[in-house]
Order: structure tokens, then sequence, then C-alpha cells
């Protein structure tokens, strides 16, 4: 009976997989369609990131004391990266919600829904890649081969989100707090993570644990350490991450064999 419930599991998500071209298009055309009309278009998304980093930069490099030369590419990069995760979990968690008339219309592989939003949501932030890249020059950041770990802590980090989606995505289409949940949680969330301030200053303070135990800080890690220093994040790192996508993994199974038949009736 498991087998068979697994077989359905991955069943569903291959099936859907396979129609790519069809949530390609659709994930793409949810991006031309938010930024339909403007003038810059989706170049929004690259000034929005810009007018973040500056403005935040300059604030707190004063206040922790930070040269703005290695402070400011940590900070755009640790940005990106926590713009990709959160909007994995939130905006992604609305990935059946908002796609209700398509499930009761049409009958295509559910999963189609998720592939829809981790499209957006990925492109959304490679799109905001080139702003690091534009801070970096700037401040003369060194690119070495050792630069090429982030392409396999990138790739992580989108399993980690891809699995995020199809989590939060069953999840409220469930229960509908879990939104507003997810939400309070990462506003929380950002200002106990190296995202805004650099992990040493309260390694410094005896406080590790703050950072050893919070998996965001992992995720972020495996892409940024590369990134700044051009060399490969620390073993730790990337064992935390492979044990979370071995959890998310097992909950996307579950969520999936639990909900997926009864998806339509749900929303």
């Amino acid at each position: 009976m498991l087998q068979s419930n697994g077989n359905k599991t991955m069943r569903a998500v291959t099936e859907a997989a396979r129609l790519w071209h069809i949530w390609l298009r659709i994930g793409l055309q949810d991006l031309r369609t938010r930024y339909r009309r403007s003038v810059i278009g989706v170049g929004w998304i690259f000034l929005n990131m810009a007018v973040l980093i500056i403005a935040i930069g300059v604030i707190y490099s004063n206040l922790l004391g930070q040269e703005l030369r290695t402070f400011l590419p940590f900070l755009t990069i640790g940005l990106i990266l926590w713009g990709y995760l959160t909007s994995s979990i939130v905006e992604g968690g609305n990935a059946f919600v908002n796609s209700e008339g398509y499930i009761k219309q049409i009958g295509l592989p559910i999963y189609i829904y998720v592939f829809r939003y981790f499209v957006s949501i990925t492109v959304t932030m490679l799109m905001n890649i080139p702003a690091f890249f534009l801070v970096a020059f700037i401040y003369s950041t060194k690119f070495r081969l050792g630069t090429l770990w982030a392409l396999c802590g990138l790739s992580m980090l989108t399993v980690v989100g891809f699995l995020m989606i199809a989590i939060f995505s069953h999840l409220n289409a469930r229960f509908r707090d879990t939104g507003h949940m997810a939400s309070l949680g990462l506003q929380v969330m950002f200002f106990v993570t190296p995202v805004i301030w650099p992990p040493d200053i309260i390694r410094s303070r005896g406080l590790n644990w703050i950072v050893e135990f919070n998996p965001f800080f992992h995720l972020i890690e495996i892409v940024r350490r590369p990134l700044l220093n051009s060399e490969s994040a620390e073993i730790m790192n990337y064992l935390v991450v492979f044990i979370l996508i071995g959890a998310l993994a097992l909950g996307a199974w579950f969520l999936t064999k639990k909900y997926n038949q009864r998806m339509a009736y749900l929303l």
C-alpha cells in the first residue's frame, strides 16, 4: 500500500514535469503580467533591489562599523538569496490557492502549478543576481576558480525552493492561516539570520548557536561564501543543507500523498 501511494506521488510529479512547455510558459507569463503596461517592465525587479541595497547598505555599514567595500557585496547577495527563500515560502505557498480556477476547470496534473510558481520565483531571483555582480565589480571583488562552488550551492538552493513551494502550497490550501504564520515567522528569522549583519559579529560575542542552528544561514552560506571568498562553504553548511533537502522531500511526499487527489475540494 505504501509503495502504491509512493508510486502515485512520483507519477503526479513526473507527469507534471513532462508538461514543461505549459508550466514554463505560464510561469513566464506571470512575470510579464505583473509588470504589464509598466514603462520599465521587469526592470523594476532590478531597480527595487538596487534601491534596497543602497539604502540598507549605507545605514548598516555605519551602524555595524563595516567597510562598505566588503559589506555591500555581502549584503547584496544575502538579500537576493533571502528574497528567494521567503518568496518560495510565502508567494509559492499560494500556488494552488491562486490557481483555483485552473484546477477546478482543467484536468492537468496538480504539480504543474508548483512548477509554475517555481519558474516565476526562480527567474526573479536570477534577474537580481546581476545586481551582485555590479556591486562586486564596483568594489573589486575577486573571482577565482573557487567561485564555481556557487553553482553547486545555487542548484541546492533551487531544490530547497521547489520543495518549499510544494510543502507550503499544500499546507496553505488545507490551512489558510499557514501563509500568515509563515510571514510572521520569517519576519523574526530575518533579524536572527546573517543577512544584514556578518555572522562574525554574533560569534565574537559567544552566541554561535544563533548562527549554527539556523538553517537559513546554511542555505545562504553555500552560495554567498563562494561568491565572496572564491572558496567552498564549510562541510557543515553542505551537510545541513543535504539533511534539510531530505526532510523537505519527505514532507513534500507526505503532503502530496495526503492532499493531491483532494486538492479541488480543498480550494
